[in-house]
């Protein structure tokens, strides 16, 4: 789909028929939120799946597996699978979960706002062009900052011992895996020191990892 020359959809075609979606963020957002804790799973509760189709399809009753379909596909904002995958290793990237809507959710609000004036509690946004704002924030947002943190290989040559340390301490620190526990106190002293702009070396020169 090319956002230039082509408007979002706002309704898909289930066996030759156009059905009227829901098509805003936060729709989808919520829908996201029932399938969440099936997310590791190989099949998702038949009523949790009739929630969210009822959610998204507001005038169909009776589902089809094309109905199921066309609503991943929407989840994907359209874009099929790429035929090879993009080298994370030759980029410096791990394989980690780079932001979560419920953990980042503070983030990515005030990253919208920052960045491209726009107050998410007064917008209805259609999904696709939400995503695409959302992989689009700059590096001087913080959740970009933060996405950066948890997905920087550690293995990769190149790094000096104070970075290694330095995202290893941020990883810790902004790990989704952590959700609620207390922060690494070591990586909230680097965090508030980078915060006010102070000389971190001291405090990485104290971890020998």
């Amino acid at each position: 789909m090319n956002p230039l020359i082509e408007r979002f959809p706002l309704s898909v075609k289930v066996g030759g028929t156009k059905c009227r979606i829901n098509w805003d963020f936060r729709t989808v957002l919520s829908c996201n939120q029932n399938l969440k804790p099936y997310q590791c799973k190989k099949e998702i509760p038949q009523k949790v799946l009739l929630k969210i189709l009822r959610r998204f399809y507001p005038e169909v009753r009776v589902f089809t597996e094309e109905h199921i379909e066309k609503w991943f596909w929407f989840l994907a904002c359209g874009r099929e699978e790429p035929s090879k995958k993009f080298p994370k290793k030759v980029a410096g990237i791990n394989s980690n979960q780079p932001f979560d809507f419920d953990v980042d959710a503070e983030l990515i609000y005030a990253g919208f706002l920052q960045q491209f004036q726009i107050d998410l509690q007064k917008e209805n946004m259609h999904w696709w062009k939400f995503m695409i704002l959302l992989e689009n924030l700059g590096a001087e947002t913080k959740l970009s900052k933060i996405m950066e943190y948890r997905t920087r290989d550690l293995t990769k040559k190149g790094l000096t011992k104070e970075e290694r340390t330095f995202y290893k301490a941020m990883q810790k620190y902004y790990s989704l895996e952590r959700k609620g526990e207390r922060p690494d106190e070591k990586a909230r002293e680097i965090e508030d020191a980078l915060l006010r702009g102070e000389d971190i070396t001291a405090l990485l020169a104290g971890d020998n990892d």
